[in-house]
């Protein structure tokens, strides 16, 4: 019972499985590590460079880049940043430009 004497049951949220779940997020981390990459590359970076611009230790950057990697907030901002890409290009839905999907 909550404290005003009335019991609430909570419904478990909907969503996919669990199993599911891990495997989306998986896919999704790998998306990002690719973004991560390619606009890298476009800045003429190497992995060295990267992880000094952005404050990670060089030996994170594979992890990130190949999705193996759960980044902070704080890291991706700093990658945005250094990238001079907005938060909106790392978590597009697909390779149309995130003007068209409204981020």
């Amino acid at each position: 019972m909550s404290p005003s004497g009335k019991s609430h049951s909570r419904k478990p949220p909907e969503g996919p499985p669990p199993g599911d779940l891990d495997a989306r997020v998986k896919r999704e981390l790998k998306r990002l590590g690719k973004r991560l990459r390619d606009a890298r590359h476009a800045k003429g970076l190497s992995q060295e460079q990267a992880a000094e611009l952005i404050g990670v230790h060089p030996k994170y950057m594979p992890r990130l880049e190949s999705g193996g990697a759960n980044p902070t907030v704080a890291t991706l901002v700093a990658a945005s940043v250094a990238y001079g890409i907005s938060l909106c290009d790392l978590f597009r839905p697909d390779d149309e430009g995130a003007s068209e999907q409204g981020c």
